[in-house]
């Protein structure tokens, strides 16, 4: 007799990925700790940023296979204007959200330290673009394809694009500091 069902598997084999997923994210900022935190501000730009990506590319995939299953969004058809239209409000979403974090980490570094470094508004705006070019392919394949296979994305996808937001975030905040800095 078998006590864990298909949904069990699938949803304890999709938090062991998130795992993985984070110990990565985790030590690609340990190794780079000291390059992002001499930079004024990068500590309280982190949190919000790495948190950001999972919530909107999470949202994203939600969206899409509520779609799925309702029907409204074929999982052949990837040339809808609903799909569209997700996949711009994604970015849009994350470019506003990216500035505003910006923003507040700008202001916050010129209350709290007395430091003026406009650089600090750029760095999640630039990084959420690259974030997002990589992260909102990933959320719509992998959607599909779960969707595809006989499975449910609302069950995957959460855990999965949290990691891989994490992963990319990361990557694109370095790729960003090291242009910019």
């Amino acid at each position: 007799m078998n006590i864990f069902d298909a949904k069990f598997k699938e949803i304890f084999s999709t938090q062991v990925i998130s795992i993985f997923g984070g110990l990565i994210a985790g030590i690609l900022l340990a190794i780079y700790t000291d390059n992002l935190l001499l930079i004024p501000g990068m500590f309280l730009l982190i949190p919000g940023f790495l948190e950001m990506r999972g919530n909107i590319s999470g949202s994203l995939a939600a969206r899409l296979s509520s779609g799925l299953f309702l029907g409204f969004i074929k999982p052949n058809n990837l040339k809808t204007k609903t799909i569209k239209g997700n996949i711009i409000a994604s970015f849009f979403l994350a470019l506003v959200v990216s500035l505003i974090l910006g923003i507040i980490v700008f202001m916050l570094n010129y209350t709290l330290f007395n430091i003026v470094m406009p650089e600090i508004i750029l760095i999640p705006l630039i990084a959420g673009v690259i974030a997002n070019a990589i992260e909102i392919p990933i959320t719509l394949f992998f959607t599909f394809y779960l969707f595809k296979k006989g499975h449910d994305p609302n069950d995957i996808m959460g855990p999965f694009v949290t990691s891989t937001g994490d992963i990319t975030s990361i990557v694109s905040l370095l790729i960003v500091v090291a242009v910019l800095i």
